[in-house]
């Protein structure tokens, strides 16, 4: 089934200064990936470059961590052209500059595989008819204010493996029903619980 995700409206402007940046969001996130705790993480920013200049890092670490032991991550966002197939392009070529061309594989269309971890992409308007692996490790929806709450919910999180994954929503507040509304609420309620900070944002 082909499902076309709304497109954005005009940016909203939202007030992100006392919310932590990307360096620090970058260390709580490898941290819970380490430590292998189930956490939800919220980043704000609209800027599909910044997410894939963040995001990248990440991905590469968790194939290269994950190379003997295993484990499957999934990107997802709406659109193929504007923001799959650039972050699958873009891991490939940091895969590729940092001398593991020989090393990494794809696994199905849009998949990459370094040993036994794999990394999924995944487009709402362009599924894939293939075998599916449950991520187990990382789960990031990108652009998560354009995917509705339900969509998710049904599509995604419903496939989750009981370990529990680290989940990441990059997008902006303000969408009602959103998925990215309901895991920065997942994420406050996180933050009271643990005292660990949960939302951040990408400037």
């Amino acid at each position: 089934m082909v499902m076309t995700l709304e497109r954005p409206d005009a940016a909203v402007a939202v007030e992100t200064r006392e919310l932590p940046g990307a360096t620090a969001a970058g260390q709580a996130i490898t941290t819970a990936l380490i430590s292998r705790a189930q956490a939800t993480f919220t980043v704000q920013t609209d800027s599909i470059p910044a997410i894939t200049g963040f995001a990248t890092p990440l991905r590469l670490f968790l194939l290269m961590a994950g190379k003997a032991s295993g484990g499957v991550s999934a990107a997802i966002a709406p659109h193929f052209s504007e923001e799959t197939y650039p972050a699958l392009l873009d891991l490939v070529g940091r895969l590729d500059g940092s001398g593991a061309s020989d090393l990494w594989r794809p696994d199905g269309s849009r998949t990459v595989a370094l040993g036994d971890a794999k990394q999924m992409f995944i487009s709402a308007d362009m599924p894939v008819v293939e075998r599916s692996m449950s991520p187990d490790r990382l789960v990031e929806l990108v652009a998560a204010h354009r995917i509705p709450g339900d969509w998710y919910r049904s599509r995604v999180a419903a496939r989750l493996t009981k370990v529990s994954p680290v989940r990441v929503f990059y997008g902006m507040p303000g969408r009602e029903g959103s998925a990215f509304e309901q895991a920065d609420a997942e994420a406050m309620a996180e933050e009271a619980m643990t005292g660990e900070c949960r939302r951040f944002a990408l400037t």
